[in-house]
C-alpha cells in the first residue's frame, strides 16, 4: 500500500519563500523589522482586527494576553476539557487556576456547561478553542462571558481563516491567538499572532514580547537610549518567519478550501462505513477548516479505536489522537470542572491523514484500509 502521513508540511510551503527570505538575508535585518510589521498588518486585517503582534507561538500569544489582562495569582481560568495542554497551562504558568469546561459531541466548548462554570466560580476569563478548524459558538460564549465580567481569549491555533457567518473567529473575543507550527493550515516553522482590536492590549502584548523595551530594535538604530518599564519576554518572530507568513497568509483561502474538498471526500465515503462517524456538523463545512480530519469509532464498528489505529499503521497509514483531555494528564490529577462528554469523545476518537493537495490514490488507501475490518 502507498504509505501516508498524518500530515505533509511540504505540501504547504515551497520555493516560493526562497527569494524573500534571501532579500532579508541580504537586509541585514533579522528581527522586528519591515516583514514582521506587513505580516502583522496583512493578517489583522485578513482576520477584521485593528491590531497584529507577531511572536514565536501560540503559546507565547496565550500567555502574553492573560497577562496583559492582568489575569494572576488565585483568578479563574475557564478552558474546554477537550484541547492541547497549551491552553490550560498557560492559565497554571501565571499561578492561576483553571476549571475544565465540557464540550459538545463537535469536541468543542459547550455554552450550557459554560454558563454552570461562570454561576459555579468567579471566572476572570474564558478561553474557548476551535477545536479541529469549526469555530466555536462565539456569539453565545461572549454574551455569557459578558454577563459574568469575564474577558475572552480565543484559541484559534487550529482555525486560521474559519468564520462565523462571515466573521473571522479571533475577531468575536478581547483578542485572537494563532499558531504557525509546523503542522498548522499556515506555517513559519514555528510562530503565532495575536488579533485585537484594543489598543491598550496591543501595546501591553507588544511589550511583553521584547523584554518591556520602550523601544523598538529600529527606534534604538536612530538612538540608542531606552528603558525596560516591565516585566517581559523575548516572544519574537524573525524576520525570515513574517516573510513564510505573509506567502502562507496570501495562500490560506486556496488550502483551507483544499482542506474542505479532502473533508468531503471523506465524509461521502463514511457514509457507507457503518461504525465511523465523522466529529462534526455537516452544516458547518464552509466555516470549517478542517486543521484535522477526527473520527469517532462506535460500538458497531468491528475494532476499538486502538485495534483500528493499529490496524491502519500496519498498512503504513498514520493516524492520531487529538486530544487526551486535560483530566487525563497527570498534572491536572486535581483539576476542577464537568468533562463527561469529552470522556466518551476521548475513548473513540482517531484523526486521518488530513492535508491540502492529498491525492486521490492516498486518500482511497485510508478509506479501502477503514473498510477492510467491515468486509473481512
Amino acid at each position: 500500500m502507498v504509505p501516508v502521513p498524518l500530515y505533509k508540511p511540504e505540501n504547504v510551503i515551497g520555493d516560493e519563500v526562497i527569494d524573500g527570505i534571501r532579500d532579508v538575508l541580504a537586509s541585514g535585518w533579522l528581527t522586528l523589522g519591515p516583514e514582521t510589521r506587513s505580516f502583522e498588518d496583512e493578517f489583522s486585517t485578513a482576520h477584521t482586527s485593528e491590531h497584529g503582534i507577531a511572536v514565536n507561538s501560540c503559546t507565547s500569544a496565550l500567555y502574553a494576553c492573560l497577562r496583559a489582562l492582568g489575569i494572576d495569582e488565585g483568578d479563574t481560568v475557564v478552558v474546554p476539557a477537550m484541547t492541547f495542554s497549551a491552553t490550560a497551562n498557560v492559565v497554571r504558568l501565571l499561578g492561576s487556576d483553571v476549571v475544565l469546561c465540557d464540550v459538545t459531541e463537535t469536541g468543542n466548548m459547550d455554552p450550557k456547561n459554560l454558563a454552570r462554570q461562570l454561576e459555579r466560580y468567579d471566572v476572570a476569563a474564558v478561553i474557548p478553542v476551535h477545536l479541529y478548524g469549526l469555530p466555536a459558538d462565539m456569539p453565545e460564549i461572549c454574551r455569557l462571558a459578558e454577563d459574568h465580567g469575564a474577558a475572552v481569549i480565543e484559541d484559534c491555533a487550529h482555525a486560521p481563516g474559519a468564520s462565523i457567518a462571515g466573521k473571522p473567529v479571533g475577531s468575536f473575543g478581547d483578542a485572537g491567538c494563532y499558531s504557525f507550527y509546523a503542522t498548522k493550515n499556515m506555517t513559519t516553522g514555528e510562530g503565532g499572532m495575536v488579533v485585537t482590536s484594543d489598543q491598550e492590549l496591543a501595546e501591553d502584548v507588544r511589550n511583553l514580547r521584547n523584554h518591556h523595551q520602550t523601544k523598538s530594535p529600529d527606534e534604538k538604530a536612530e538612538n540608542w537610549g531606552y528603558d525596560v518599564d516591565g516585566l517581559g519576554f523575548n516572544f519574537r518572530m524573525s524576520e525570515i518567519q513574517a516573510v513564510m507568513g505573509r506567502s502562507q497568509l496570501e495562500r490560506l483561502p486556496e488550502m483551507n478550501e483544499e482542506r474542505r474538498r479532502v473533508a468531503q471526500q471523506y465524509i461521502e465515503s463514511l457514509d457507507g462505513i457503518s461504525g465511523l462517524e465523522w466529529v462534526g456538523d455537516r452544516d458547518t463545512i464552509n466555516e470549517h477548516v478542517f486543521h484535522l480530519f477526527v473520527i469517532r469509532v462506535a460500538d458497531e464498528y468491528p475494532l476499538s479505536r486502538q485495534q483500528l489505529y493499529d490496524h491502519l499503521a500496519e498498512d503504513d497509514i498514520t493516524t492520531g489522537v487529538h486530544y487526551p483531555p486535560i483530566s487525563e494528564l497527570s498534572y491536572y490529577d486535581d483539576i476542577r470542572g464537568d468533562h463527561d462528554t469529552t470522556d466518551g469523545l476521548y475513548g473513540n476518537i482517531l484523526s486521518l491523514p488530513m492535508f491540502p493537495e492529498m491525492t486521490d490514490t492516498e486518500q482511497q488507501t485510508v478509506i479501502e484500509s477503514l473498510r477492510e475490518p467491515i468486509d473481512e
